[in-house]
């Protein structure tokens, strides 16, 4: 009995050691990707392959839907950076400039593996001087035309064909093709442009289009295609850009034929049209067959398979299939591309096994998921021309269509990417802020176009120079620093040395200190410090994660002088403080005027109107959006009504002038409508303006008032009188509170209208946010911080100066 006991506890100890074995030599790699659910289940499938096949390597799988590259920039800041993490041609450079990335020609000689066998087209995008730093797992050709058959064959026009080469390549021009001067008659089905004029169908007795013959999936598309086909760059240098383009003949001519296919013929939805009027996307009208024609890239197949096909009868909703884009008429074809794959964080502490993993998922298990599901191209040439990317005569179903799709393979050829510079997303949110103008008609390319190169010149040679500036003195900063709070404590406490106090005072004084000792800590900790570090960067170059750089006072300068959108989250954010604070101010009086009355349930009332300022601003954000709702929102629905014909109390009369085509206003989506919004939505909270309100109606005396009635006074007169001058102190304090905080206002514009439409909402702490998070610029963002700091201590000391009018019962 005695030596079963042992013998059991021995065995314990065994598989516990044993455990504790495997579990060491077990490791974790934790996997992020931007895909959505449809991608997951692939992903998830190829990574629990992966783990069968590597037992002692356990795949920790993420998806970041919103703000990826944010998050992921964040995550490395933070020492806490995923293993392998999902990346693109757009993007990779910001962390591989940085030294976040391994790269990865140093696991090339891995055994079975050829980065050869890879599209060159999507490799190079993904490398640097020569480095490759992404793994390609697919590639996106958005030469991809989906046509409905049934609109070609009632129009009379030939379905698109391939034409190929004797050496199997696409020949572009035996195809159809286009050019800058409309459409070309002679040429029938061979022009594009006649195509789409063929396509195009009005309604005789409204003159309202009813069917359009194109659309791409957004107006940049088309550009780039147009642009790239006849020879036209965005810069000089894709990798290291140095001089802005976009003034070439060519591409403001690409720009405004885009523009004129809408505007001037007709022959598809502008942008503005089809987010403001349609509110829907090139697939939706397209699955509607009121498009004949969209163009985007093969990721659109699932959406559309799942749109049309009928389970029951085994068929589409109608026969569709997918052609390649038009080249320019000489021949020349080119047009943008999309493409991903996934990259090794520098941060890994397991580099080998993180490789596996990537060349695991970016190599042919990973691809043949994803290309079973129908969900993006493999990267590997030949994957991409065989089952089951390309359906054969085993693939049934819905995974038939659509049937055409080797020219996903034929198309590559004739990809361009876009500029991959760290700098470009910063240099082009800046160059393309006023092209809004162009796509609503408002104006034309040739204005346009010449105030995008200087904005964006400008501010490509500011983060040019950047480069060259020198390093910054955290140790000198540090000292400056110090010195700043000693002054700060000698300005408060300096004059209390000079005071001389008994032994009973310094004990108290002692004691005293003792207990406000974790306040004043936490105040320099948490409010002080952090201050002071916010000055000291706002004269360097910091990202937060290179070293800093010295850069003086030309944050400030280049906020004043050179940033265009500095000016306009100026004057939004001045308007909305001059207009939302009054307006909100004048309906928090009223309600607490209606309030201050004795009748019965009045506490449910001020309870019921004090409510919605509890609400977190990002659950009021929602609700408003759903309020503004351009389709079926319930302003409109209360404006229109149900049929969309109603004008309660003339507002539809009124509103005509920024109303949309099918009568109604796109609250958030026109540029008269959406500030007005926000300032609309602001007022919602004006029940924590009453409180206090409230509170000062309260305490006025009741005999001033009824000395005033024996006197004759009327209540307009009493309350001119009386009530104003009484609780003046409370609506300077409300006055003054509600500026200060209208000026720091973010989450409605960050969460409704992300600063648009063409910057119309852009506040200044959203500006602020964008060149902090989204660009990176820690320094550029602490001199706006530091800018709106004199802005309000400004408006502040006027307010106080110009306060005269406030009574105080006790005197001055």
């Amino acid at each position: 009995m005695k030596s079963s006991r042992w013998l059991r506890l021995a065995m314990t100890l065994a598989s516990t050691l044993l455990c504790l074995v495997a579990m060491a030599e077990q490791i974790q790699l934790r996997f992020v990707v931007w895909d959505g659910e449809e991608a997951m289940v692939a992903i998830r499938r190829a990574a629990e392959q992966f783990e069968s096949r590597y037992p002692n390597i356990k795949v920790k799988l993420e998806t970041v839907n919103a703000n990826y590259q944010e998050k992921l920039l964040a995550q490395y800041a933070a020492k806490v950076a995923p293993d392998v993490a999902m990346m693109d041609p757009g993007n990779f450079q910001k962390y591989a400039k940085r030294g976040a990335l391994l790269p990865l020609n140093q696991f090339f000689d891995t055994p079975g593996f050829d980065i050869s066998t890879y599209y060159k087209e999507i490799v190079d995008p993904h490398s640097y001087r020569g480095i490759v730093y992404v793994l390609p797992r697919d590639i996106a050709p958005c030469g991809v035309v989906y046509f409905n058959k049934r609109l070609f064959q009632e129009a009379g026009i030939p379905l698109p064909k391939n034409t190929l080469n004797a050496d199997g390549t696409w020949n572009p021009k035996a195809n159809w093709t286009w050019d800058f001067f409309g459409p070309r008659p002679e040429l029938r089905e061979k022009d594009f442009i006649w195509v789409m004029q063929q396509l195009t169908k009005k309604d005789p007795k409204t003159g309202r289009t009813t069917q359009w013959g194109y659309l791409p999936a957004w107006s940049g598309l088309l550009v780039d295609m147009f642009s790239y086909s006849v020879g036209g760059k965005y810069v000089d240098d894709y990798e290291e850009p140095k001089k802005v383009l976009l003034g070439d003949t060519r591409v403001v001519q690409a720009h405004q034929y885009t523009a004129d296919l809408s505007f001037k013929y007709g022959f598809m939805p502008s942008s503005v049209e089809l987010s403001s009027v349609l509110q829907t996307n090139a697939r939706q009208l397209f699955t509607q067959q009121k498009v004949a024609m969209f163009q985007s890239g093969i990721w659109e197949v699932p959406g559309l398979r799942k749109d049309l096909w009928d389970s029951k009868t085994g068929k589409m909703g109608f026969e569709w299939d997918i052609a390649m884009a038009p080249a320019y008429k000489d021949g020349t074809l080119r047009f943008p591309t999309g493409g991903s794959g996934y990259c090794i964080l520098s941060q890994t502490k397991h580099p080998k096994e993180a490789w596996l993993l990537t060349q695991w998922m970016a190599g042919a298990p990973g691809m043949t998921a994803m290309a079973q599901e129908g969900l993006a191209q493999p990267a590997i040439t030949s994957l991409a021309q065989q089952q089951p990317w390309i359906p054969d005569a085993s693939t049934t179903g819905a995974m038939r269509y659509p049937e055409n799709r080797i020219i996903t393979h034929l198309g590559v050829p004739f990809v361009q990417f876009g500029p991959t510079s760290m700098y470009w997303s910063d240099v082009s949110g800046v160059m393309y802020q006023n092209h809004g103008k162009i796509w609503d008609g408002t104006s034309d390319a040739k204005t346009e176009i010449p105030i995008s190169v200087a904005r964006g010149q400008a501010r490509l040679d500011v983060l040019q120079r950047n480069q060259k500036l020198g390093d910054f003195s955290w140790l000198s900063g540090a000292g400056v620093g110090v010195v700043m709070l000693a002054t700060l404590f000698l300005w408060v406490y300096g004059p209390e040395f000079k005071k001389r106090r008994s032994s009973r005072e310094k004990r108290e004084n002692r004691i005293a200190y003792l207990f406000v000792g974790p306040w004043i800590l936490g105040l320099l900790l948490f409010t002080a410090g952090p201050m002071i570090l916010s000055l000291l960067m706002s004269f360097s170059d910091w990202d937060i994660i290179q070293p800093a750089k010295w850069r003086g006072i030309q944050n400030f300068s280049e906020a004043f002088t050179t940033e265009a959108r500095f000016w306009k989250s100026i004057q939004v954010t001045t308007i909305y403080t001059v207009v939302s604070v009054p307006l909100g101010l004048a309906m928090a009086l009223a309600l607490a005027l209606l309030l201050n009355v004795k009748v019965r349930g009045i506490p449910i009332y001020r309870t019921l109107y004090y409510l919605p300022s509890l609400s977190s601003a990002v659950a009021a954000s929602l609700i408003w959006r759903t309020i503004f709702r351009a389709d079926g929102g319930l302003l409109n629905l209360l404006i229109y009504g149900a049929d969309g014909k109603g004008n309660f109390l003339g507002l539809a009369t009124l509103l005509h002038p920024v109303a949309t085509a099918n009568g109604q206003v796109n609250w958030l989506g026109n540029e008269s409508t959406a500030l007005p919004s926000l300032i609309l939505m602001s007022i919602w909270g004006a029940g924590g303006g009453m409180v206090i309100l409230l509170a000062a109606l309260q305490g006025v005396p009741q005999f001033y008032y009824e000395a005033a009635t024996v006197d004759g006074a009327s209540p307009w007169r009493q309350f001119r009188n009386i009530t104003l001058p009484m609780i003046s102190p409370a609506i300077f304090f409300s006055l003054l509170t509600g500026f200060i905080g209208s000026f720091q206002s973010f989450s409605q514009a960050f969460l409704m209208t992300q600063g648009g439409p063409n910057d119309a909402t852009m506040l200044y702490i959203l500006n602020l946010y964008n060149q902090a998070f989204l660009n990176l610029r820690m320094g550029y963002a602490s001199a706006l911080a530091w800018i709106l700091f004199v802005i309000i201590l400004i408006v502040t000391l006027f307010q106080l100066k110009m306060s005269k009018w406030v009574y105080y019962e006790g005197g001055k």
